[in-house]
């Protein structure tokens, strides 16, 4: 089974041969170009691993996922911070914008939240605590989790409803329909 650092390397190497600079360059002049590299990426990738939709590891799959989440807020310059430690037994892993928006004005911030393993799910209930609009608390897992009272993005879907590669356009609209000012820079 790959490791962690074996996955990123993949995918950067994967990044690198669809063109680094060219993805950056479409993307922030057009976010909707978004999905079409999330896509072509994560194609790339399950062929390179052997990984078919029916038959993948979800470990592996949702660290790609993470990674190239990272990747793609790093390059769109949406606002985020990753990997917050709330407490010994509560993490969140991306918060849209920021943290203290998220502690002082919930209704305009989203907790991204990726669902690695099914010990994961008996936490989700734990982020009601920071974020209590349910509706603001995304997931990514690999299938859906059938779960109504949260927004669940899948990797493989078996219909289009939150589909992963659709992400970041809907964090950015998000971003645009609450009338986030954040510093962005471009690079």
């Amino acid at each position: 089974m790959l490791v962690a650092e074996e996955v990123k390397g993949i995918l950067y190497s994967i990044i690198e041969e669809v063109g680094k600079e060219k993805i950056q360059a479409e993307v922030t002049s057009n976010i909707e170009s978004s999905q079409k590299y999330i896509d072509i990426i994560t194609r790339k990738f399950t062929r390179y691993v052997g990984i078919e939709p029916k038959q993948y590891d979800d470990v592996i799959i949702l660290t790609f996922c993470e990674a190239l989440l990272h990747f793609m807020l790093t390059i769109c310059t949406l606002p985020s911070e990753r990997k917050i430690s709330v407490s010994d037994d509560l993490f969140v892993d991306i918060v849209i914008p920021n943290f203290q928006i998220l502690k002082t004005r919930p209704d305009k911030s989203i907790i991204v939240q990726i669902i690695k393993e099914n010990v994961e799910l008996n936490r989700i209930s734990k982020l009601e605590c920071l974020q209590p609009n349910r509706g603001n608390i995304w997931l990514i897992s690999s299938k859906p989790l059938g779960s109504a009272n949260y927004r669940t993005y899948s990797v493989f879907p078996p219909h289009e409803l939150w589909k992963y590669s659709n992400v970041i356009i809907d964090i950015n609209k998000f971003l645009k329909e609450i009338g986030d000012k954040s510093f962005r820079i471009v690079h």
